[in-house]
């Protein structure tokens, strides 16, 4: 009976949220202005919009954990440092072209995810995060001293042209393009079946466990996933610069995600998108103002902790609720 219940349960949620499909109204017009910015604006504007979008698609990446799968990642930057190493050293070591490289990225940092996810998921809350940060500093460790392969300290730099030779507004274009479609697969992920099972299981273990979910497999395959995303918000990187350097996977990189996506609004999938923007942008042009902008993050942090607790998304869901409510 209560095996019922919870069925029931779960086909009304998965109802619900394949009933949400993409809103073109919003996206459509949302690419033809990013689009126009990166025609007419300042070149120093295209390269801006660029790292937006890669900021953007490993926020969102990380955010398919930490909103779907309830699974706190504090290494998810050692899958983007993987994505830029594992292009680099394609191009570097294995003589491949840059342009066949794109997939190795990628690849790599996929299957560092099925190993350090294979260690990660066997254990669950704080226990969960503590070994995803043991595992990033290993990777971090990894990149920083073995000189031989990945250069050290000093990264590898100068092995390519950057963004492939294209001009800074043909590159963002390029990149618009491939973030678009990368959002567009991660929210069909979350909105599928498996997607569902990612929920079921992030929200209530063990009664998805008793539905017949392996919990293990489930955030496996998540794990997995967000850190392929990750591996191309990586790999993008590494061709804006032409370079690859060891803080790419560093605590630093993490912690900025996390922000990010807290910034965005926990729970929204457009969380991590509004997140990288405004992050990006704040950390553009506060420090013109005020050298200690990390001040200002702090407080703006604190004031959306305590005041809204989810982010700038769930703050355009209530002005729009509002709205609708007003007329």
């Amino acid at each position: 009976m209560s095996g019922n219940l919870v069925s029931r349960d779960l086909a009304k949620r998965w109802s619900a949220i394949n009933g949400a499909a993409v809103n073109w109204k919003l996206v459509l017009p949302a690419l033809v202005l990013a689009e126009i910015v990166n025609r007419t604006a300042a070149t120093s504007t295209s390269t801006m919009l660029t790292e937006i979008l890669i900021l953007a698609l490993f926020a969102s990446s990380l955010n398919l954990l930490i909103s779907v799968g309830h699974l706190v990642s504090f290494g998810h930057s050692a899958y983007f440092g993987l994505g830029a190493y594992g292009f680099t050293l394609a191009v570097t070591r294995l003589g491949v072209a840059p342009e066949l490289a794109l997939v190795a990225g990628p690849l790599v940092a996929a299957a560092g995810g099925l190993l350090f996810g294979a260690l990660c998921v066997r254990l669950t809350a704080i226990y969960f995060a503590m070994l995803t940060l043991a595992c990033a500093q290993i990777t971090y460790t990894v990149l920083f001293q073995w000189y031989d392969v990945t250069g050290g300290d000093t990264g590898i730099t100068g092995f390519m042209v950057p963004r492939l030779g294209l001009s800074e507004r043909a590159f963002a274009s390029a990149v618009l393009a491939v973030v678009t479609l990368s959002l567009l697969a991660l929210w069909f992920i979350v909105k599928s079946p498996l997607g569902l099972s990612i929920r079921a299981v992030g929200q209530d273990r063990w009664r998805a466990e008793a539905l017949g979910l392996a919990a293990r497999r489930v955030q496996l395959t998540a794990f997995v996933i967000a850190a392929f995303f990750a591996g191309i918000a990586g790999t993008l990187y590494a061709v804006l610069h032409g370079a690859a350097f060891p803080d790419y996977a560093g605590l630093g990189l993490t912690l900025d995600g996390l922000v990010m996506v807290v910034l965005g609004g926990l729970n929204s999938f457009a969380g991590g998108i509004w997140g990288a923007a405004i992050y990006k942008l704040l950390s553009a042009f506060v420090p013109k103002v005020i050298h200690e902008w990390e001040l200002v993050l702090g407080l703006l942090l604190l004031c959306i902790c305590l005041a809204m607790p989810h982010g700038f998304a769930g703050l355009l869901s209530r002005l729009r609720g509002g709205l609708k409510g007003g007329a």
